[in-house]
C-alpha cells in the first residue's frame, strides 16, 4: 500500500528541515517477526532526532494541511496527523535495520499500535551516499529520493534505510495512531 508524492519543493523542504533546533542522538530498537530470529534488536536504529508537536507553533500548519490534503486524494480513512512531526539527520554510518513501526513491550507486545507512517525526503540525493529508504510492498521497492517526496505505508510493513556511507540524510516522520483515524475503523 505504498503511495508515493513529490509535495515539497526544495525550499519547502529545507524550511522544514530548519525547524529543528534540538536534535538528540537516539539509538531505536527494532522489531519484525522475520528478522533477526524474531528477536527484538536492540541496536536496530540509530539517528538524530527531535519530536515537534504540531500544536507547539502554527508555523506547522502549511505543511500538515498540504500532506492532509494529499492523504485525502488518496482516500484513506485519515482525519489528522497525529499529535508530533520528527525531524531526522542520519550522519555518516548511521542506519535504520528492517523494523515495523508499533511501539514494541515486552515478549514483542505491542505497546501502541501505529497504523501508517509518512516520511518526508528533506536533502536531495546529492547531499548522501547510502541512505536509501526500502519498503516492502509485496516487493521491495526503494522509495523516490528526490528531495520533497512524501512516502505513505502501513506500519506492519517491513521498511529500513541503509548505511549512510558519506555526509547526511535529513527526513521527516509522522506516525498515525489510532486518535487519527475515522471512528468507524478503529
Amino acid at each position: 500500500m505504498l503511495n508515493q508524492k513529490v509535495l515539497f519543493d526544495k525550499n519547502e523542504s529545507l524550511k522544514i528541515r530548519n525547524y529543528s533546533s534540538n536534535l538528540q542522538h537516539r539509538i531505536i530498537k527494532t522489531y519484525h517477526k522475520s528478522v533477526n530470529n524474531g528477536e527484538v534488536d536492540e541496536n536496530g536504529g540509530r539517528n538524530l532526532a527531535e519530536h515537534i508537536s504540531w500544536e507547539s507553533n502554527l508555523e506547522y500548519n502549511w505543511m500538515h494541511e498540504k500532506i492532509l490534503k494529499w492523504v485525502h486524494e488518496l482516500d484513506l480513512p485519515i482525519t489528522k496527523l497525529g499529535y508530533e512531526f520528527i525531524l531526522q539527520k542520519y550522519p555518516k554510518g548511521y542506519e535504520f535495520k528492517p523494523h515495523i513501526d508499533d511501539v514494541m513491550g515486552p515478549n514483542n507486545s505491542v505497546l501502541r499500535k501505529r497504523y501508517y507512517t509518512i516520511l518526508i525526503q528533506l536533502s536531495d540525493k546529492n547531499e548522501y551516499d547510502g541512505g536509501e529508504l526500502w519498503v516492502n510492498d509485496v516487493n521491495d521497492v526503494k522509495v523516490n529520493q528526490e528531495i520533497g517526496n512524501v512516502s505513505i505505508f502501513g506500519t506492519e510493513q517491513l521498511h529500513w534505510v541503509t548505511k549512510i556511507q558519506s555526509g547526511e540524510r535529513w527526513s521527516c516522520t509522522i506516525f498515525l495512531e489510532k486518535d487519527s483515524l475515522k471512528k468507524t475503523l478503529v
